[in-house]
């Protein structure tokens, strides 16, 4: 990628201004207060508390066995960051996988931000949040703390993905798209063309190319190699958002009530989802390993949906909200005893409530005539109290993280 401009890396810590609601019992050697005051985001060194994957803890207290598995991020209207630990937790001697029960419980909750929490995205041990206060802030999720601001938009901080943990790319109210190095946090090009606020944007698996949608109502096709536009199409109606399925042979586009799949190919339309009376507001892409490329929608019905993208059938429903849904992800759990990994589904709204879905469970191998079952009661809840805006899942440690944790284990 071109280089450009080094941008100015901002290394203002905010002051966390809310308490952790809940303090984390593990074993004796675990045991610590969480921080509250703004140099110690890291949540102490000490709390870095045998997280490595599958390893199974005993407490001492009680006959309980807790396996680590991931972190929920999400932000808020209220401009609080929120960062809960996902884990299973058996009780009893079996070894049956339905006997372990997946928790949510917080290890940090602070305001990040001056204004509204847009969108957050984690690549690899980094994590971003944009923000209405135009800026973009970074943490180290290994470290636990915070890297600095990001500050080279001037408008609010609509969208933010990274792609294969060395590349970040933003979106803006000012019609801007910025690409950044993550090794240094260099602007390394800023893409210019949409004549209004940068909705959305979706990087092709191969990362050459990548797609945004503008309240200008068209989609532009960027060429990352040259660092330039290379198409700009029409829709004629605002495009929210847009992504590509796992093998970029496809993309999709959410305008409100509508959502259209395109060929990457030929950019014909495969299908189309009609929402009714009620608005579309977030979706994501998932491949099923018997039913194809589907496609999970949040609505503002309270519901979510998971639709068969090649037929177009709805599959199941998914109510566990009582307002609307306001965004989607998707993790491949760790499964508690090493058997075959599944998938989860994270949905949040503007009820302040985050529920995580097992899809496999609900999920079924084929589509029936009339069949659409529907499922009311999500695997774990945690209630934020807050009008939540945007959530991501990250993996807790990768290898490097465990050799690098082993390595630290008596730091004090």
């Amino acid at each position: 990628m071109p280089k450009s401009k080094k941008t100015r890396l901002s290394n203002s810590i905010t002051k966390q201004e809310n308490k952790l609601k809940k303090k984390e019992k593990i074993d004796q050697k675990s045991i610590s207060k969480q921080p509250t005051t703004k140099s110690d985001f890291k949540l102490n060194n000490k709390l870095q508390i045998k997280e490595q994957t599958n390893e199974l803890i005993s407490l001492d207290t009680e006959d309980k066995i807790i396996v680590k598995d991931f972190l929920i991020i999400a932000g808020s209207y209220e401009r609080i960051l929120y960062g809960i630990d996902a884990h299973w937790i058996k009780s009893g001697e079996s070894s049956d996988d339905d006997d372990f029960s997946l928790k949510l419980d917080p290890i940090f909750v602070f305001s990040a931000h001056t204004g509204c929490i847009k969108t957050v995205s984690v690549g690899g041990k980094f994590l971003a949040s944009g923000s209405t206060d135009e800026v973009i802030k970074l943490y180290n999720l290994r470290k636990r703390k915070e890297l600095g601001s990001l500050l080279q938009h001037e408008g609010s901080i609509t969208t933010i993905q990274f792609f294969n943990k060395t590349h970040m790319f933003s979106g803006s109210e000012d019609g801007t798209i910025c690409i950044w190095r993550t090794k240094d946090w260099e602007c390394l090009k800023t893409l210019k063309g949409h004549k209004g606020r940068v909705n959305s944007l979706a990087v092709h698996p191969s990362g050459k190319i990548a797609l945004s949608v503008s309240n200008d109502k068209t989609v532009r096709l960027w060429n990352l190699l040259a660092g330039q536009k290379a198409s700009v199409n029409k829709l004629g109606r605002e495009g929210e958002i847009i992504l590509w399925n796992s093998s970029g042979e496809q993309y999709a586009i959410l305008m409100a009530r509508e959502i259209e799949i395109y060929s990457t190919s030929d950019a014909q339309i495969l299908q189309r989802f009609q929402s009714g009376n009620s608005r579309f507001l977030c979706m994501q892409y998932y491949e099923h390993e018997h039913l194809g490329d589907l496609l999970i929608v949040g609505s503002e019905d309270k519901a979510i949906r998971v639709y068969e993208v090649k037929s177009g059938n709805c599959l199941i429903t998914l109510l566990g909200h009582k307002n609307r849904i306001k965004d989607l992800s998707i993790i491949q759990s760790i499964p508690p005893n090493n058997s075959a990994p599944f998938t989860l589904l994270s949905s949040i709204s503007s009820d302040g409530v985050i529920n995580v879905w097992n899809l496999n469970k609900v999920l079924p191998h084929n589509y029936k005539e009339g069949n659409n079952p529907i499922f009311n009661l999500p695997l774990a809840t945690y209630d934020t109290k807050s009008r939540l805006t945007c959530v991501v899942l990250s993996q807790k440690f990768d290898a490097q993280d465990l050799e690098e944790r082993a390595s630290q284990q008596d730091f004090a």
